[in-house]
């Protein structure tokens, strides 16, 4: 009995995360940049109104002043296009490093 409860519960847990994004729309947005070895992918989730920048750099040197530029620049743009007013982070950037391929995300919470 101990056994079977367990196992419920196992698997109700490994099913809990993917019960709470169902109904959720993303939208994906990809912005060009000047420079051909970097890219601005970004995630947007209306009902929640958060949004994942990944600002990626490949066979290029990472340079985290210039990430942070563009990608504010990429958020201004999307949040005034948008309507909304002001964002904040609600999470601190992780950076990846992964043979010639930086990527930096950034976790944003948008609000009108």
């Amino acid at each position: 009995m101990k056994k079977a409860l367990f196992c419920l519960a196992l698997a109700f847990a490994a099913l809990s995360p993917s019960l709470a994004l169902d109904g959720y729309t993303v939208q994906s947005f990809h912005q060009d940049t000047d420079d051909k070895f970097v890219t601005i992918d970004m995630e947007y989730t209306e009902e929640t109104q958060n949004l994942i920048v990944v600002y990626r750099v490949k066979y290029k040197a990472f340079d985290e002043g210039d990430a942070f530029v563009a990608v504010r620049d990429a958020v201004q743009k999307f949040a005034n296009e948008r309507g909304f007013l002001s964002y904040a982070t609600y999470s601190n950037d992780v950076i990846k490093y992964r043979g010639t391929e930086t990527t930096l995300t950034r976790f944003i919470l948008l609000k009108k």
